[in-house]
């Protein structure tokens, strides 16, 4: 009867022990979810990343995951849903998303107590911007100049891409830590900029294409946001997918909307803003120092760490002659779907050892270089002199190249997956044994 006894508060006690560790493991993942769906990776990836962690634990894993909530349950353990629309502060910043990734190399591998990563997570999450205010605006315009000398790299381009990235990244810092500022911010960048630059070409100050707009704006171009919100509905997250695409259209739209105000203000004709409308793309040799000036941007304005600099140069680079390449042998839409494949490849193989540069962080950069949410912009301006056949076109160019670079996305990730199915297989398989 003692052994008995004895035996029945054993068990109750390991109960309570794995309740405690099942409870601790679920807010650790849970607040993974949150932060890695605040740094805007699809949720198919976060999904495979928690399943991932979970399964190292030894636990089973029900996991509900759309862009705007989660719900997961380990075992008896359920979690309330949790809502991941608002941004974690300040994880935005590169630095974090990378140390966030570390995080994770140790709990995929279960190196780390659920209730040491929960502790470890907050850290991450305090950490403030490695380069401060002279960072934002020195990045920005860095950032700025670098895609200028991509799209039309001439010295009054950059003079007015330099101009007009400082003025943003201004704009930018006013609105930190000011939710309601920040929601309209994009309308106010574009009203300001677009109002600056329409005034400089009626006056005459300034000639050049209506692509002189984008360096500055390109911050809020949803190019990125567009692309994954096709990668999601092509792996079946149809829900995720639609949203996230639906909030990037709005997000072109309110540019548009920043943009028409500031053409009204000032009074720009039609005759002189079809003028300023006519896209055009040079490549040269500038456009490889542009890279150099956009990846150093980068690495000042996301608060980049050092030694991920030079794989995000180099992912950059290959993204780049990736989409050269296409563009020369077969057109613009292979162009943008060999950059992406590129990009998807090396930024994986890049991203395979925890003393490297995540994924996330080295391909993020590259989306500015495959410009859809560009041609997109473009396309919609076109529509304000009523040149519609141009902006159709233009409409369905940005269509067509985010699937291009969907497409690249995807069998990037069919090449580059069977190394870590093979790792996790073996390492089941020791397991098991």
């Amino acid at each position: 009867m003692d052994k008995n006894h004895e035996k029945t508060l054993k068990n109750i006690e390991k109960q309570k022990i794995d309740k405690k560790f099942n409870h601790d493991l679920l807010k650790f993942v849970a607040g993974l979810g949150k932060a890695l769906s605040s740094a805007g990776i699809s949720v198919t990836a976060i999904q495979s990343i928690l399943y991932d962690i979970t399964r190292a634990y030894g636990v089973k894993a029900e996991i509900i995951f759309f862009t705007t909530f989660l719900i997961i349950k380990l075992g008896d353990e359920e979690s309330s849903p949790l809502t991941t629309v608002n941004k974690i502060s300040g994880l935005s910043h590169l630095n974090q998303v990378s140390e966030l990734y570390e995080l994770i190399y140790l709990a995929e591998k279960a190196k780390i107590s659920p209730e040491e990563g929960e502790k470890r997570l907050k850290e991450i999450m305090c950490q403030k911007h490695r380069f401060g205010v002279f960072g934002i605006i020195v990045g920005y315009i860095l950032f700025a100049l670098g895609l200028g000398m991509l799209l039309q790299p001439t010295l009054q381009q950059l003079i007015v891409s330099g101009f007009l990235g400082g003025i943003v990244s201004l704009l930018l810092i006013l609105s930190e830590n000011r939710a309601r500022l920040t929601l309209i911010l994009p309308v106010i960048s574009a009203f300001v900029v677009s109002t600056i630059f329409f005034w400089g070409a009626k006056e005459g100050l300034i000639l050049g294409s209506f692509t002189l707009l984008i360096p500055a704006l390109a911050y809020f171009l949803p190019g990125a946001t567009l692309t994954t919100g096709m990668f999601e509905l092509a792996s079946g997250d149809l829900i995720s997918g639609a949203s996230r695409t639906i909030y990037g259209v709005t997000i072109l739209f309110l540019l548009l909307f920043g943009v028409l105000i500031g053409i009204q203000i000032t009074g720009l004709s039609q005759q002189d803003l079809l003028v300023t409308a006519t896209h055009t793309s040079i490549f040269g040799l500038l456009p490889l120092l542009g890279i150099l000036l956009f990846a150093s941007g980068m690495f000042l304005f996301m608060s980049m760490r050092n030694k991920d600099l030079p794989w995000v140069i180099l992912v950059l680079y290959i993204a780049f002659f990736g989409q050269l390449v296409g563009n020369y042998l077969v057109g613009t839409f292979f162009g943008a779907f060999l950059g992406s494949l590129f990009m998807t490849i090396s930024g994986t193989l890049i991203g395979r050892s925890p003393k490297r540069t995540p994924s996330f962080v080295s391909t993020i950069s590259a989306f500015w270089f495959l410009v859809p949410g560009s041609l997109g912009f473009i396309g919609l301006a076109t529509l304000i002199g009523q040149n519609y056949f141009t902006a159709f076109n233009d409409l369905i160019l940005l269509i067509m190249t985010v699937v291009a670079i969907s497409l690249g996305l995807l069998v990037g990730g069919a090449i580059a997956e069977p190394l870590r199915l093979q790792k996790i297989k073996s390492k089941l398989y020791k397991e098991s044994n």
